[in-house]
């Protein structure tokens, strides 16, 4: 390359980076902030039918694995659309939040920064198949993994019947040939991600893959928190569960959705063998391009959701977020403005959904009531007494009040009655930069179908680790 042609493409590779750029030097991340951001007017939007996997045309999977892969192979590596630097982004309001990067996780910010974040992606993949395959992007959209229904690496009808695996282990796997080329004219591992635990042997969600009894266990959670009837459920309860709460908390903060169905699908697929696997840990989640799809699943099911939520031009509606435009400079959008604003994109269901929808009853004007606990959880399994009237619903809310006294970082408390799992009490990583321990928690914990003649609820600490936590109360109520 002569000296002009270099100074040109070092000139075009700057083009989209303003200037006040910081740059964090791990990983050649590239992070913007406190720069000039631009509104977006969301009338010109296209309008975007986001379809499950299994229902996408070959044709609307190679145009996906077109797009991702041109993010991952064809932007400079300090380009802000870049796939680890898009990812990124995710990262920095998890691991790194402060005031330019408010957290995203832990509250009733979850939702709506996520569906931002979703909208950012899916206009710059658009944006990509116009400029540089010649494809209509204003009829691309995102497709979601609809595991209630398709409870594995998500794959296509087309592929399935053909007996070929899911395109997230490789589009083609017949194509792999360390010397020739593939001649299919995109990436043929652009959805692939090698730290997964599903894997091309064993796709599914399945206990028997599974090597500990802790892990066998966590299968039987996921397979309870991603089913049909939990989530038709969770749809019946109040916003303050159903979204999460005001203030963020790593502990009480977390909505229902977020804190079963979400999290269960991000361990299912990233969390083994460590705190190595991408979907499993904050920081890198978003490098998968599972994540997206995991994602436009939680935002479909928020868009069934039909209770009264809060004003979104009240005091949910005001946190504001910098996202990347298709050029790589910045669009800011609010809460509000998301919620508002994002009317564009609508959700087909599954082929094979016919279950799936929001609770039809309106709720129960039930009190709740609290029964006083004070029984310490160590290394033992606890049972305690329940009055009649708090078995037999078919929903219930429960929030457990917590002291935790010794702890490790991270532990589960398996809910059950009459040996049957019915839910679990997750204490999350805490944030490296604060103290969490000796502080009065609340969880918030749906249950479902308790049995009419039980009497007890058991609660199973973990089988690893030293943990001392007393349980305070127990407030119920039914929806």
């Amino acid at each position: 390359m002569d000296r002009r042609s270099f100074l040109l493409a070092t000139a075009m590779s700057l083009m989209s980076v303003p200037a006040r750029a910081h740059e964090r030097m791990d990983n050649a991340f590239v992070w913007m902030h406190d720069v000039t951001t631009k509104k977006v007017d969301f009338s010109k939007e296209p309008k975007r039918t986001r379809k499950a996997f299994i229902d996408l045309t070959n044709e609307e999977l190679v145009n996906l694995c077109k797009a991702v892969g041109y993010m991952r192979n064809k932007y400079p590596l300090h380009h802000p659309l870049q796939w680890d630097n898009f990812a990124t982004v995710h990262a920095m309001h998890c691991t790194e939040f402060g005031p330019e990067y408010p957290p995203v996780h832990w509250s009733w910010n979850f939702l709506p920064w996520h569906r931002g974040y979703l909208f950012s992606l899916e206009r710059i993949l658009a944006n990509i198949l116009t400029t540089q395959f010649n494809v209509d992007g204003d009829k691309f959209a995102l497709p979601y993994w609809d595991w209630t229904n398709q409870k594995c690496m998500p794959n296509t009808k087309e592929r399935i019947a053909a007996g070929i695996p899911s395109p997230f282990f490789g589009y083609d796997l017949s194509k792999e040939d360390m010397i020739s080329d593939d001649n299919l004219g995109f990436d043929n591992s652009a959805l692939y991600e090698g730290n997964r635990a599903p894997n091309i042997l064993h796709p599914d969600m399945n206990p028997v893959w599974e090597l500990t009894e802790e892990s066998k266990q966590h299968i039987e959670e996921c397979l309870h928190y991603m089913s049909k009837e939990y989530v038709s459920l969770m749809l019946a309860a109040p916003h303050e569960q159903f979204l999460g709460l005001p203030a963020t908390d790593r502990k009480t903060g977390q909505g229902l959705l977020e804190q079963g169905p979400h999290n269960d699908g991000h361990d299912w697929i990233g969390s083994r063998f460590g705190k190595n696997r991408t979907m499993g840990t904050l920081r890198s989640a978003a490098r998968d391009p599972m994540f997206y799809m995991h994602h436009c699943c939680i935002d479909r099911i928020w868009s069934l959701y039909t209770n009264p939520q809060p004003d979104p031009k009240g005091e949910w509606g005001v946190q504001s977020y910098n996202f990347f435009d298709v050029d790589g400079s910045m669009i800011k959008m609010s809460n509000q403005d998301i919620i508002e604003g994002v009317t564009n994109i609508t959700y087909t269901p599954s082929s094979e959904d016919i279950l799936l929808t929001p609770a039809k009853r309106p709720l129960k004007a039930t009190k709740p009531v609290t029964v006083n606990v004070s029984k310490t959880v160590t290394n033992t399994p606890v049972s305690i007494d329940l009055p009649e009237d708090f078995f037999g619903n078919q929903v219930m809310v429960v929030d457990f009040e917590i002291d935790t006294i010794t702890t490790a970082d991270k532990y589960t408390i398996r809910l059950s009655v009459k040996d049957k799992f019915v839910g679990k009490i997750n204490w999350l990583d805490g944030d490296s930069r604060v103290t969490n321990r000796n502080t009065t928690h609340v969880f918030s914990v749906l249950l479902l179908g308790l049995p009419r003649d039980a009497k007890t609820l058991t609660l199973v600490p973990p089988k690893h680790g030293a943990i001392e936590v007393l349980i305070k109360s127990i407030t119920y109520r039914a929806i």
